[in-house]
C-alpha cells in the first residue's frame, strides 16, 4: 500500500530520458490519509498501466537478484522511478505519439476562460482565498499547455530536420516562460491554509501542490532534454555545423566585417554575413532559373513521353508543351524556396516563422496545382481536336466547361490546404455552412441559377460554340459558353454577354443546326406578251437545271432511310432539306409569276450566296433561250373618245 501511495506522489514525473539522473526531483507530498489522485502532468498511460509495468520490471529484477538484492532507500526508489519515466518520454518523442495524445488545446482554452470568469466574480465578492485558488489552477493549466506544445514542437522540428540550435532555443524559451511566473508569493498562503479543513482551503492547498510539483517536474524534464538533445535527435555535422549559419559565422568573423556586423545586428537585427548569404542564395536561384530549370523541365517532359508508337514530330510537340507547362511553376517554386531559406536566416523568432511557414507551404501547393492544371489544359488543347474528329458527338464547349470546373476544384483544394496549415478546423467550417447555407444560397441565387442554366444548355444541346443564333433582339455567333454567361458576337462585330438562365428560358433560333439545305425562294415575273408555251418550256428548263445543279439539294442528296422505327425522323433532326419546286404560280398585276423554291446543299452563308448567284444567272440565260422577257411593273392607260 505504501508503495502505491509513493508511486502516486511521483506520477507528475511522467517524462522522458535515457540516462539515470543523479538526484530526485523535490516535490511536495500531499497528506497520505487523504489518498486522493492528484492530476497528472503528462499521462499517456493510465495509473494501473504504469503500476503494472513497474511491478513487472521489479518482478524480473527480483528473480535475477533475489538473494543479492538489498532493500532500496526511498531516494533510490524515486530515482529509479523517474529514470523509467524519462525513458518513456524519450520513447514517445521518437515514435511521435505526442502529436496524437497531446491534443487538448480546446479543453485548456475552455478551462482558462471559465477560471477567468470565476476570478472576476470572486474579486467583486472580495473572496481573496478563492481568487488565489483559481490563480494557482490557471498557472497549472497554462504551464501544462506550454509543456505539451514544447514536446509537440520538438517532434515537428525533428520532422523538418531543424538544426540543433532550434531545439536549444525552443527548450530554453519554454523554461524561461515557466520561471517567469513565481510561486513564492503563494507559499505563505499555502502554509497558512494547508492545515485548514474547509472546502476552499483544501482546494487551494491541492492546487498549490499540483502547480508546485508540475513546475519542478517540467523544469526537470525540459532541462534534461536540453542537456541530452542527442537522445531524441542525432547530431548531423552538415545540418548543425557546416550549414548556412556556418558560412554566416565565418563571414562575420572576418576582421573589419565583424565590427559592422555587430552594429547592423544591434540596430537592424541582421548581420553582414546573413545579408551576404541571402544575396548569394538569390543569385544562385537566379542562375538556376536561367540555365538549369529548362533542363529539369525537359527531363520531366521526357519521363512523361516514352511511348514508341508516337511520331517524332508529335513527341517533340508533346515534350514542348509539357516543358512550357512545368517551366513557370518551377521557376516560381525556386524563388519561394530562396525566400523561405532567407526567412530562416534573417528571422530569429520561431513563433514568427511558424506563422509564415503555412503561407509558404500553401504557395508551394498552389504552384503544384498550377503545374497540374497547365499540363491538363495543354493536353486537352493538343488532343481535343483529334477527339472531336474521331467522336463528332463530343462537344468542345463541354470539354472547356469540365476544364473550368476542374480549375474551380483545384482552387478550393488550395484554400482547404491553407486552412489546414493555419490550424483552422475544416469540419467546423463545413458544419457552419449547414447553418449558413440558406443565407449563402439566397445571396448566390442568381449565380446558381445561371450555373444550372449553363448545365441545361450543355445537356439540351440547343446551340454550340460557333453557331449562328437569334434570341429575342440578339443575333450573332456564339463565342463562348461559360459557367455563368454566354458571349455572342453580333454581325456588326459587337460582343453581347447574356446570363445563361435567360438563354435557358427563352426561345432560340439556331441557323447553324442544319446539315444540308439553305433555302432559295424567288418569284420570276414573265411578261404577258410571252407565249404560254414558252413560259412552260422555261419552267421545265429551270427545273431540269436545278435538278442537275451541283450546289442544289435534291433527292440524290437525301439520307438513306432506315427500316427501323424512328421516333424522330433523322432528316428533321439533323436538318436535311431537299425540296425542289418550280411551278407557274400566279397571274400577277403585270406578269406571269414562276415560283422557284429549292435549297442549297451547303448551309454556309457564303456558299449559299455563290449558289444563288449561279442559279439567277442560269435562269436569266434560260429566259432568253425560251424567247421570254422579265416583266417589270407597268401600267396601261386607255383613253375613251
Amino acid at each position: 500500500m505504501q508503495k502505491h501511495i509513493f508511486l502516486f506522489f511521483l506520477l507528475p514525473l511522467l517524462l522522458f530520458a535515457q540516462t539515470s539522473t543523479q538526484e530526485p526531483v523535490k516535490l511536495i507530498k500531499p497528506p497520505a490519509e487523504e489518498n486522493k489522485k492528484s492530476e497528472v502532468i503528462i499521462n499517456n498511460n493510465s495509473l494501473k498501466t504504469i503500476e503494472k509495468e513497474i511491478a513487472e520490471n521489479e518482478e524480473k529484477e527480483d528473480k535475477k537478484t533475489q538473494k543479492e538484492k538489498k532493500p532500496l532507500s526511498e531516494e533510490q526508489k524515486q530515482i529509479k522511478l523517474q529514470n523509467e519515466l524519462l525513458d518513456s518520454i524519450i520513447r514517445n518523442i521518437n515514435n511521435e505519439s505526442f502529436l496524437e495524445t497531446l491534443d487538448n488545446d480546446k479543453k485548456y482554452k475552455k478551462e482558462l476562460n471559465l477560471l477567468s470568469n470565476k476570478i472576476a466574480i470572486n474579486k467583486k465578492a472580495n473572496n481573496d482565498v478563492a481568487v488565489i485558488r483559481d490563480e494557482l489552477k490557471m498557472i497549472y493549466i497554462r504551464e501544462k499547455k506550454l509543456y505539451e506544445e514544447t514536446l509537440k514542437n520538438i517532434i515537428k522540428g525533428k520532422r523538418e530536420f531543424r538544426e540543433k540550435q532550434y531545439f536549444v532555443k525552443l527548450l530554453q524559451d519554454s523554461i524561461a516562460k515557466m520561471k517567469k511566473t513565481s510561486l513564492e508569493k503563494y507559499e505563505a498562503i499555502y502554509e497558512e491554509h494547508k492545515d485548514y479543513s474547509n472546502y476552499i482551503s483544501e482546494q487551494l492547498t491541492q492546487n498549490y501542490i499540483n502547480a508546485y510539483n508540475q513546475r519542478h517536474t517540467q523544469e526537470f524534464v525540459l532541462q534534461y532534454l536540453l542537456e541530452n538533445i542527442s537522445t531524441f535527435r542525432k547530431t548531423n555535422f552538415f545540418v548543425d555545423e557546416f550549414n548556412l549559419q556556418y558560412f554566416v559565422k565565418k563571414i562575420d568573423s572576418i576582421q573589419g566585417i565583424s565590427f559592422i556586423s555587430n552594429l547592423t545586428s544591434y540596430h537592424f537585427k541582421f548581420s553582414i554575413g546573413e545579408l551576404i548569404v541571402v544575396l548569394f542564395i538569390f543569385a544562385l536561384i537566379r542562375l538556376l532559373n536561367l540555365k538549369i530549370i529548362s533542363l529539369i523541365a525537359s527531363f520531366i517532359a521526357k519521363i512523361f513521353v516514352q511511348r514508341k508508337n508516337i511520331d517524332d514530330e508529335d513527341t517533340e510537340e508533346i515534350r514542348d508543351y509539357l516543358k512550357k507547362s512545368i517551366n513557370t511553376p518551377l521557376i516560381y517554386a525556386l524563388y519561394i524556396l530562396s525566400v523561405q531559406i532567407s526567412i530562416y536566416i534573417l528571422v530569429k523568432d520561431p513563433i514568427i516563422i511558424q506563422k509564415i511557414i503555412p503561407w509558404i507551404n500553401t504557395i508551394y501547393m498552389a504552384l503544384l496545382t498550377w503545374g497540374l492544371y497547365a499540363i491538363l489544359n495543354n493536353s486537352i488543347n493538343y488532343y481535343a481536336q483529334n477527339l472531336l474528329e474521331k467522336y463528332p458527338n463530343v462537344r468542345k464547349e463541354m470539354i472547356v466547361f469540365i476544364l473550368r470546373i476542374v480549375k474551380v476544384i483545384l482552387i478550393l483544394l488550395v484554400i482547404l490546404f491553407l486552412f489546414s496549415q493555419l490550424g483552422i478546423d475544416i469540419k467546423a467550417i463545413a458544419a457552419s455552412l449547414g447553418v449558413g447555407g440558406i443565407a449563402i444560397a439566397l445571396a448566390s441565387k442568381d449565380t446558381l441559377t445561371n450555373f444550372f442554366g449553363s448545365l441545361s444548355i450543355m445537356t439540351d444541346n440547343s446551340f454550340s460554340q460557333g453557331d449562328w443564333i437569334k434570341s429575342g433582339d440578339v443575333e450573332g455567333t456564339v463565342i463562348d459558353i461559360r459557367m455563368r454567361t454566354t458571349r455572342i458576337r453580333t454581325f456588326d462585330n459587337a460582343m453581347i454577354t447574356i446570363p445563361n438562365s435567360q438563354l435557358a428560358n427563352t426561345h432560340i433560333l439556331n441557323w447553324s443546326k442544319r446539315r444540308i439545305g439553305r433555302r432559295i425562294n424567288m418569284s420570276i415575273g414573265i411578261t404577258y406578251e410571252s407565249k404560254m408555251e414558252d413560259i412552260i418550256n422555261l419552267k421545265d428548263d429551270i427545273f431540269e437545271m436545278l435538278s442537275n445543279h451541283p450546289g442544289i439539294a435534291t433527292s440524290k442528296n437525301a439520307l438513306v432511310s432506315s427500316r427501323k422505327f424512328e421516333v424522330i425522323k433523322r432528316e428533321d433532326l439533323q436538318g436535311v432539306k431537299r425540296t425542289l419546286l418550280v411551278y407557274i404560280d400566279e397571274f400577277g398585276p403585270s406578269s406571269v409569276n414562276i415560283l422557284v423554291y429549292c435549297f442549297s446543299k451547303s448551309p454556309d452563308w457564303e456558299e449559299w450566296l455563290t449558289v444563288k448567284e449561279d442559279v439567277i444567272v442560269k435562269i436569266s440565260e434560260l429566259t432568253k433561250k425560251n424567247n421570254c422577257e422579265f416583266a417589270y411593273p407597268t401600267q396601261s392607260l386607255w383613253l375613251k373618245k
